[in-house]
Order: C-alpha cells, then structure tokens, then sequence
C-alpha cells in the first residue's frame, strides 16, 4: 500500500474531501465539532475552491483516505475563522502568507504517519515554489509534535470557533518562518 502525499490536481474530486472532514472528525473524539447533522454537505469554506489554495491527498484503490490543504494568503481578511488568533498573536508584515488548515485522516489509517507526512509534502511544496514568506496554522496537543518537528513555533492558546457552529475548542497558534 503506497500513501504518499500527491497534490489534488482533479477538482472534481473536491466533494469527495469534504466528506471526508465530516467523516473523520465524526469517527473522533472532536466529534461534536464537525457531524453529519452540522455539516450535512461536507466540511468546506470559502478557501477551499480558491486558485490559491492547494489540497494534498492520500489515496488508498482510488479513494482520498486523507488530506490537508494549504491555502495562500495576500489579505489576512480572506482567513475568517481565526479572529481571537489575529487579536492575540501578531504576524510578520510580509505577504503573503500560507494557512495550513484541514487535514483529516480516515479513521481506518490513523496511526501510520499519514499527518506527518502531509506536514511535510506542504511545508516542502512551499519551501521549492516560494509561494509564501511563512505559514501559520493551529492544532490540538495531538499535532504539536508534528508541527514543531517542521520548524513550526507554538504562539500560544485561543478559542477556535467552527465555522457555522457555536462550537468552541482551546487549540495553539502555530507560525513557520519557511527558513
């Protein structure tokens, strides 16, 4: 079984991502945060179909059975889910900038790396296409090791709200410098 991390180049298997959010998060303990009741179409937001927004995949006989994308920034106003973040951390200056956000994995291929090996098909991607100046991203205790291990740097707490949801969660703030 080869998972490697390939960048999506065929968007119309973008929906099959989305499902796949809502799929993991509800075969997981962050369950209540993304459901089918929540999110009966897909986990998706306005970043998603963006051009400047890339999705790595793992396929397993075809299939995403995991993803995480990168989405790259000129205007902080286009990222709408990290307020309290903004408020609290300051960010360099320099634009843009990449936001690593939405990687899930299948529930049957979780403990085989697959996160740590889609942190480093993106922070690679960014770093040998000079597409952004730094990258930020946030994550629960499970992904910090990950993260640091990329050259990411822990900022701090806030309050992640979900998209479309009253749904609240204390995570860290993360910055890579891509040096």
């Amino acid at each position: 079984m080869n998972l490697t991390p390939t960048l999506l180049t065929n968007k119309s298997k973008i929906q099959e991502i989305y499902d796949l959010r809502v799929s993991a998060y509800e075969n997981s303990p962050k369950s209540n945060y993304v459901n089918t009741k929540l999110f009966p179409n897909g986990w998706k937001d306005h970043l998603d179909e963006s051009e400047d927004t890339y999705h790595f995949i793992v396929e397993d006989k075809n299939k995403i059975v995991a993803s995480g994308r990168v989405a790259i920034i000129d205007n902080i106003e286009k990222i709408t889910d990290l307020d309290e973040a903004f408020e609290k951390y300051a960010l360099p200056e320099e634009r843009p900038f990449a936001y690593f956000s939405r990687l899930v994995v299948h529930k049957e291929y979780r403990k085989m790396g697959i996160p740590d090996s889609l942190d480093n098909v993106r922070i690679n991607f960014l770093k040998e296409n000079r597409l952004a100046r730094f990258a930020i991203g946030w994550a629960t205790p499970d992904r910090h090791p990950s993260l640091l291990k990329y050259g990411f740097e822990n900022l701090g707490l806030f309050n992640y709200k979900f998209e479309n949801t009253n749904n609240i969660i204390a995570v860290s703030f993360f910055c890579n410098y891509l040096k």
